[in-house]
């Protein structure tokens, strides 16, 4: 049984050494007792041939645990030097959803040559689910379940489950289909053990319960299992036949990915490149900061409007940065609220416009309240220039928080109307918007106020 120590990752220096000897019982001897997570987050620290060489060394039912736990990149890395052998014999101790997993990220080919030597039942049930997308509720369900008829009597469910349980893993719920094998309920374990002996289980079980479409997205999923605090979820066919089931544990994988997705995107990186390689990594970078490259010229040209205002008063150039950083920044704070709600599901048409007021109203009060503050800090900084300096950054100010605030708002809700992913171009739009904006108030009141043109 595995245990978890309370750092595995103290394991790693006797690991390292007894791997560079290459000892395979003296490195199982220490492996073994851990779960494949703690496995998988030791040896992802070795170098790629030490990597290779103890996945290899695993026992068939461990080795794909580990495969599925570490990251992507390694996990790529290690399937292309890795047997024919070593991926069937995984593949064979994993659930039929994450088998599928595993042979989507192989090459075609040898995907085909695996899967056309499984026995019978494997490869229907593997070919079933390869024909979903990876991001949708088909792509995450395991064909393995436990089910039984609807009007089955609970000592019979019993016995059947004490003689085939053992077959499937992580059995939260029962499902309950009739005849042709449509979901009709699902059976928690307290409502088998109180279900009145000799009636049918349906009688005791959640007749229509929440079930979904293999098409969904993913994220819909997720949705799910956060609104009815779900542990598993079924999946059927258009017609109603039970198909498969979602786990928890899968779910788990899921919100983290589209939180990570999100995180990613807002900072302008297409996902976790910590294992890819240098070139590839700055031309996926480089695409974005060209496109940011793009919104500074085109910030500079709005400075440019202005070159004899700025080359009267000085001062200007010194405080034009401030307007622009704060705009950016406050545009920002409303953006990731506005782009996580969405992303949860959270924003709606019905109350996304009182969440636009309430953003604006923010940024009415910041740009009030930084105004002052501003305003007051100019005019002592300048004393030549009067109170009117402290004026201009102060309107400047105010104009620019509660642009953000509103393109905050705007931009990624008329991005999701579009059907365009609110976090992978927000950012640059808002950034563009807030610097134009901040510098043409603040320079063109100073123009007018200060020089009187």
């Amino acid at each position: 049984m595995p245990f978890t120590p309370k750092d595995p990752f103290d394991l790693l220096p006797q690991i390292s050494e007894r791997v560079q000897r290459r000892h395979p019982f003296s490195v199982m001897a220490l492996l073994s007792p851990l779960h494949p997570a703690d496995i998988a987050r030791i040896i992802a620290d070795l170098d790629a041939d030490d990597r290779a060489w103890v996945v290899e060394i695993l026992p068939d039912e461990t080795r794909g645990e580990v495969l599925l736990e570490l990251a992507e990149g390694q996990r790529e890395d290690l399937l292309e030097d890795m047997s024919e052998a070593s991926i069937s014999g995984a593949l064979v101790h994993l659930d039929s959803d994450d088998a599928a997993d595993l042979l989507q990220e192989l090459d075609d080919d040898l995907a085909q040559k695996i899967v056309s030597e499984m026995d019978a039942a494997d490869r229907r049930e593997v070919e079933h689910l390869l024909g979903y997308a990876e991001d949708t509720a088909g792509g995450l369900m395991q064909v393995e379940l436990f089910k039984v008829r609807e009007d089955w009597p609970p000592e019979k469910v019993m016995e059947v489950f004490r003689r085939f349980g053992r077959q499937v893993d992580r059995i939260h719920t029962i499902f309950l289909v009739d005849d042709d094998n449509h979901l009709k309920g699902k059976l928690s374990f307290r409502q088998l053990i109180l279900a009145e002996p000799g009636r049918p289980v349906l009688e005791f079980a959640d007749v229509d319960p929440v079930r979904v479409l293999p098409e969904v997205d993913q994220e819909e999923v997720a949705r799910l299992f956060e609104k009815y605090d779900l542990v598993s979820l079924p999946v059927v066919d258009a017609t109603g036949h039970l198909i498969g089931r979602i786990t928890s544990d899968d779910i788990f994988d899921v919100i983290t990915e589209e939180a990570s997705e999100d995180i990613y995107r807002l900072g302008g990186v297409e996902g976790d490149d910590l294992e890819d390689a240098v070139l590839p990594t700055a031309a996926r970078r480089g695409a974005w900061l060209f496109l940011n490259l793009i919104t500074a010229i085109s910030a500079s040209y709005v400075i440019s409007l202005f070159e004899a205002t700025l080359a009267q008063v000085v001062a200007l150039a010194i405080l034009m940065p401030i307007v622009a950083s704060m705009g950016g920044n406050a545009g920002t704070q409303t953006l990731t609220v506005i782009v996580r709600g969405l992303a949860l599901g959270r924003i709606t048409p019905r109350n996304a416009m009182p969440l636009v007021v309430k953003q604006v109203g923010v940024g009415m009060v910041n740009g009030l309240a930084f105004a002052l503050v501003l305003g007051v800090v100019a005019s002592w900084w300048f004393p030549d220039l009067g109170s009117r300096l402290g004026v201009v950054i102060g309107l400047a100010m105010m104009i620019n928080l509660l642009v953000a605030g509103l393109a905050g708002s705007l931009i990624p809700l008329a991005l999701k109307k579009m059907n365009i992913d609110p976090a992978l171009a927000s950012g640059i739009l808002l950034t563009t918007l807030t610097d134009v904006i901040g510098f043409f108030a603040f320079l063109g009141l100073a123009q007018t106020m200060l020089l009187g043109s």
